[in-house]
Parts: C-alpha cells; structure tokens; sequence
C-alpha cells in the first residue's frame, strides 16, 4: 500500500509540473504573458467569433504588424480607454507615426467601415499585447467558462478550471491506488 501511494503522489506531481512547464513553455515560445485569448464580442466576425480560441504572438514591435483595411494582421491589445479591463481584438488597419512614436488605427471586421469614430481605436504600440498567428474555434467557450466560473471562499477564488484539476488529480490518485489492490489480489 505504501508504495502504491508513493508511486500515485509522484504521477499527480509529475503531471502538475508538467502542466506548469507547458504553460511556462508557451509564454517563452510565444513571447507574452497571455498566449491565449477568446474574443467576447462579434466585433470580428465573420473572421473570428465570440467563442474561437486564438493562439497569440507576443514580444513584437510595429515593424512585425502588417497593417491594411482588407487583410492587416489581427492585434490583441489593451484597451486605451480602460488599460486595466479586458484586451480587444480587431484587425490593423493603418500605422500612424506621431512624434517619433508608432500607433495602430484597429477596426473590427463587423464593424460598419465608414465610422471609426465609434468604432475604431487608435492604439499605442506599447499597448499591444500580440498578434493572432492560429484559432482554434470554438475552444475559447470551455476555457472562458472554466476561467470565468468563480467561486469565493473566504477571500479566495477558486475557478471551475481549479475545481476540474483537482477532481482529476483526486481521480488519477484513486485510479493508481485501485490499480495497486487490485494488483495484489
């Protein structure tokens, strides 16, 4: 019994490490803090919609980012108005130098072309955050709800995605330890 209980805490540890090291691993290869994002309004579509996970490229400057009202390249950036709320996405459209400094004007493809007043943003380059390089659809909505299923207790947060991880580690746990007695019967 006792091996077996060794052998299960090492397997839950080794697949926590490795889920740390995936993730560790993505953020370095993809050069920013936040590989992955899911849009949250229909501003983009019909290219991208709500729901669509989408793979991010970090760590860029305004020379990496191809700019044009057809086919520029799509931007995640924070929110110029609200630097602290959740990050946009919407298409470049043109790069605009002003004083020395690079900005993007970004639309989303669904928006109406003719008011950017409304619904267009002109963003700094130090508010990007990166570039969608792959979507994944409709794999966004699990990991917005796993994210977004929040459950306070006693000043902590626990997310759905924290709850499913410990359920599954307690399953593996019981599933090597059932393999063990079984072994020895």
């Amino acid at each position: 019994m006792r091996k077996g209980l060794s052998e299960a805490i090492l397997l839950i540890l080794f697949a926590v490490i490795g889920s740390f090291v995936f993730e560790w691993a993505l953020v370095f290869i993809l050069q920013t803090d936040a590989p992955f994002h899911t849009p949250i309004s229909g501003s983009m579509e019909p290219t991208l919609k709500v729901g669509d996970l989408l793979i991010i490229r970090g760590g860029l400057k305004a020379k990496d980012i191809y700019a044009s009202p057809d086919n520029g390249d799509i931007i995640v950036f924070r929110n110029p108005s609200d630097p602290q709320g959740p990050p946009i996405v919407h298409r470049a459209i043109k790069k605009i130098y002003k004083n020395e400094k690079c900005y993007f004007l970004t639309k989303g493809d669904n928006n109406p072309g003719d008011d950017l007043r409304l619904f267009g943003w002109l963003v700094p380059e130090e508010y990007l955050i990166g570039k969608v390089i792959f979507v994944v659809p409709k794999v966004g909505f699990i990991m917005r709800v796993m994210d977004e299923t929040k459950i306070n207790i006693g000043g902590y947060v626990i997310t759905l995605r924290m709850i499913l991880l410990a359920a599954d580690l307690a399953a593996l746990f019981y599933l090597c330890l059932s393999d063990k007695t079984a072994n020895k019967a």
